[in-house]
């Protein structure tokens, strides 16, 4: 972005180059508190500057939709998801951005020039700013303390002597140093809230990453001949492989059985819980009463706890695992399905105006923004669907 020529409508004397960086940062969501602060009570002294960011912003947005159009016909990402994506839509949209946006490709750098169309249906200004804020979590410790891992800095002790530390990503990172013996093993909660997303490193060295509204509970130490956690809501595992002691994930009376692998697990939903392999085998129970079913990479395994019936189908993985890596990838997916994830990731709720609007279907790839202003353009610049915000809520209508 920095490194973009931008064609801003805007009084300059309103805005200088350094001021312009750390609007541009702060959009981005590349600030730190002491930024963003700084930022917000600058936009907040005068319509008129409220007036010049949001102009900077659609310029950016515009921006951001078209380098991705570029990258999506360039780039071979997950070749098979994203010639469906182009067949379907992004073709249809990159007549629409073309309009409106000339590229320059000099010195290495895209340089982008560009006019808002007269009558194009924004956001409106006044659209509050709603960010994602990950990462963020708690643990509860053995004891039933409670710790804000997105305030607390200091390394943590458990009773048995392990070391919970927190690294500077604000990820945990436990051991397996604790040296006091304890009748049972001692188990940790990471809970997640809406709005975020945590990682984590268990003491086998599996590495963990919770998406919002998420629960994983494990032993602070593996000690017994298997490792078992239990997870609610949804999580992408990377099991570090042990044949002495296999790995299980449950969730109810669902149970995975991992034989050193990666995989995303979806608990959202009972009746749909999703595990999806990337490599590696694993095996999955719906209930008690249910025989084991295996699961090759690529492919996802789709379960209802209550009744037992399964469904395993061949799948382009990257829309399942996209989160993780802060993307948002649509293939098909109904408008009902997505606002479900955008009412979890930025802690918001959804009212449809229309329930004929929840079928809608849309493709896409986009960046999972820091401001949701930017994932509520892009879905409403490819369909006919409007959106407004008002306090924390999303309000899905016509256009």
């Amino acid at each position: 972005m920095r490194n973009g020529l931008l064609n801003w409508t805007m009084e300059k004397d309103l805005l200088g180059l350094e001021k312009e960086t750390l609007l541009l940062d702060y959009f981005n969501g590349e600030l730190d508190e002491e930024g963003r602060f700084a930022v917000e009570q600058w936009l907040n002294d005068s319509p008129e500057n409220k007036k010049v960011y949001h102009q900077l912003e659609k310029d950016a947005l515009f921006i951001r939709w078209a380098n991705r159009e570029q990258k999506v016909h360039v780039e071979d990402r997950e070749a098979m998801l994203f010639r469906q994506i182009r067949r379907a839509k992004i073709r249809k949209i990159g007549f629409r951005v073309a309009a409106s946006v000339a590229v320059l490709v000099a010195l290495g750098g895209v340089y982008l020039f560009m006019s808002t169309p007269a009558k194009e249906n924004m956001l409106a200004e006044n659209t509050p700013i709603i960010r994602a804020n990950y990462p963020q979590a708690r643990l509860v410790l053995s004891t039933g303390e409670v710790i804000d891992l997105t305030k607390n800095t200091d390394n943590i002790v458990e009773k048995d002597g392990s070391v919970v530390a927190i690294d500077t990503n604000k990820a945990l990172v436990y051991n397996q140093s604790g040296n006091v013996e304890t009748e049972k093993p001692i188990y940790n909660k990471v809970i997640v809230p809406r709005g975020g997303e945590f990682f984590l490193t268990l003491s086998d060295g599996t590495g963990v990453w919770l998406n919002a509204e998420s629960e994983l509970e494990y032993p602070v130490k593996f000690t017994s001949g298997e490792r078992h956690v239990k997870l609610k809501g949804e999580a992408y595992f990377s099991v570090k492989k042990d044949t002495t002691k296999p790995f299980f994930v449950t969730s109810g009376a669902y149970r995975l059985r991992v034989y050193g692998t990666e995989f995303n697990m979806n608990t959202y939903h009972k009746e749909r819980i999703q595990v999806v392999l990337v490599n590696g085998a694993v095996g999955f129970r719906a209930n008690a009463s249910t025989p084991e079913r295996r699961l090759k990479p690529n492919q996802l395994g789709e379960a209802n706890e209550i009744t037992g019936e399964v469904e395993i189908k061949d799948v382009d993985v990257y829309s399942y695992i996209a989160w993780k890596n802060q993307d948002v990838v649509f293939v098909n997916e109904r408008l009902e399905s997505i606002m479900e994830k955008i009412e979890r990731w930025y802690d918001v709720s959804v009212f449809f105006q229309n329930d004929s609007l929840k079928d809608v279907r849309f493709y896409g790839n986009v960046q999972r923004y820091a401001d949701i202003r930017d994932l509520l353009f892009f879905l409403e610049k490819t369909s006919d669907v409007h959106f407004s915000v008002k306090d924390r809520t999303i309000i899905v209508s016509n256009k």
